[in-house]
C-alpha cells in the first residue's frame, strides 16, 4: 500500500505546485494595491470555495459518514492550527522576499515531523524510511537553494549559500513567516493524519478547511474589505474559485494518502512539489537556465521516494 500512497501524494504535489504558482500570481497581480485582493479576502475566498467543493464531492459520491472516537477532537485541533498556517503561508507569499529564501525553510519540516508523528501518532519509520526522508529533505532543499546560489554567488556553492535561508531569518520577514508556518505545521500534520483516518478523508478535510474559511472571512469583514469578495478589478471571485479548486484537489489527494502512508512519509513525499515547480517552469515558462545542475537534487529526491515506497 505504500506505493499507492506515494502515488497519491505525488499527484497531490503536482497540483500543489500548480496552486502555489497560481496563488503567488494572484497575490501579486496588478500594479497597485487597488488591483490586488486583500490577503484575508483571497484567503477566505479560497478556503470557503475549497470547503464547499469538498463537501459537495462527499455528498455527490454518497460517502458513508462513519466517525471513529476522537474524530471531532482531531478536527478541532488541526482546524485551529491550520488557521494560523494558512494565514502565515499567505503572508509569506505576499511579501516581496525571494521565494528561494522562503520555500527552503518549509522543505526542512519533514525531518521534524518524524518526531511529532512518533509522539502524537506513535509511528516510527523503518531504516529505509529514515534514509528516504533524509534524502528527500536534502534534495528538495538543494533544489530550491540552486536559484539562490545562482543569484548571490554566481553559481558557486559555498557554505554561506547553503545556509542563506537560515541566515535570512533575522532580516527577512517572509522567511520568518514561513518558518513559523512550518513549525506549526509540524504539530498539525500528525493530527491531519489522525483526522483523515478517523472518518472519510475528504469529509474530515472539508471540516478542517471550514475553520480557516470562517476565520479568514471574518477577518476580511472586520477590516471592512467584504466588498472585495465580488470586486472583479481585483480578480475576485474568479481568483477564489480557481485557487479554491486547486487547493481542494491538492489537499484532497494528500489527505487520502494518509490512509496508506505513515504521517512522516506523507509529509516528506509531498515536498516533491518543489520538483514539479521546476518542471513546470522548464516546460511552460521556458526557465531552462542551469536546469542540468538541478539533476543531482532530483536524483536524491527520486532515491528518497523509492526508499520510502519500500519502507
Amino acid at each position: 500500500m505504500n506505493l499507492f500512497g506515494v502515488l497519491l501524494t505525488l499527484i497531490g504535489a503536482l497540483m500543489a505546485a500548480v496552486y502555489a504558482i497560481t496563488l503567488r500570481t494572484l497575490l501579486h497581480r496588478g500594479k497597485s494595491e487597488e488591483e490586488r485582493p486583500e490577503e484575508s479576502v483571497l484567503n477566505g475566498g479560497v478556503m470557503a470555495t475549497a470547503a464547499v467543493l469538498l463537501f459537495a464531492t462527499v455528498f455527490a459520491t454518497r460517502t458513508t459518514i462513519e466517525l471513529a472516537p476522537g474524530f471531532w477532537k482531531y478536527v478541532a485541533i488541526t482546524g485551529a492550527l491550520n488557521i494560523l498556517i494558512s494565514y502565515l503561508g499567505f503572508k509569506a507569499l505576499q511579501t516581496k522576499d525571494d521565494v528561494s529564501l522562503v520555500v527552503p525553510i518549509r522543505d526542512t519540516t519533514p525531518a521534524a515531523v518524524v518526531l511529532t508523528s512518533w509522539v502524537i501518532v506513535g509511528e516510527r519509520p523503518s531504516a529505509f524510511g529514515y534514509v528516504g526522508i533524509l534524502l528527500l529533505v536534502a534534495g528538495t532543499y538543494t533544489l530550491n537553494i540552486q536559484g539562490l546560489v545562482e543569484q548571490l554567488h554566481s553559481g558557486r556553492w559555498t557554505w554561506r549559500a547553503f545556509l542563506e535561508p537560515w541566515l535570512a531569518l533575522g532580516r527577512s520577514r517572509g522567511v520568518r513567516l514561513a518558518f513559523a508556518a512550518s513549525a506549526i505545521g509540524c504539530l498539525a500534520i500528525p493530527f491531519d493524519g489522525l483526522a483523515s483516518r478517523a472518518g472519510p478523508p475528504l469529509f474530515a478535510l472539508a471540516c478542517v478547511i471550514s475553520f480557516s474559511a470562517v476565520a479568514h472571512t471574518a477577518r476580511a469583514l472586520a477590516k471592512g474589505a467584504g466588498s472585495q469578495f465580488f470586486d472583479r478589478r481585483r480578480g475576485m471571485p474568479y481568483a477564489a474559485l480557481v485557487g479554491g479548486a486547486l487547493f481542494a484537489i491538492a489537499t484532497g489527494f494528500f489527505w487520502w494518502s494518509f490512509r496508506f502512508l505513515f504521517v512522516a512519509y506523507q509529509a516528506t513525499v509531498k515536498r516533491s512539489e518543489t520538483f514539479f515547480v521546476v518542471i513546470l517552469a522548464y516546460l511552460i515558462l521556458r526557465e531552462r537556465k542551469s536546469f542540468r545542475s538541478r539533476l543531482v537534487a532530483v536524483l536524491l529526491m527520486s532515491i528518497g521516494v523509492i526508499l520510502i515506497s519500500r519502507g
